[in-house]
């Protein structure tokens, strides 16, 4: 029998945890949402703090739970 997405006693294989860093308005969020929930804004807010998605993939009948966090940009200065 086939799992629904989002089945919380679905066995996961395995995890992996992701931190999205670099400098600000570059495509940190943009990049999360595409992947997390397929989607795209070309008007993004920059991120306050930190936040994460997650996304949970069948690959080689293996279950892959994703987990990605976004960073906030860091900014230099000089």
């Amino acid at each position: 029998m086939a799992k629904k997405h989002g089945d919380f006693n679905q066995k996961i294989d395995y995890v992996f945890k992701v931190v999205l860093i670099g400098d600000s308005a570059v495509g940190k969020s943009q990049l999360l949402a595409r992947f997390a929930r397929n989607e795209f804004s070309l008007d993004s807010k920059a991120t306050i703090g930190v936040e994460f998605q997650t996304r949970t993939l069948n690959i080689d009948h293996k279950t892959v739970k994703a987990q990605i966090w976004d960073t906030a940009g860091q900014e230099r200065y000089v």
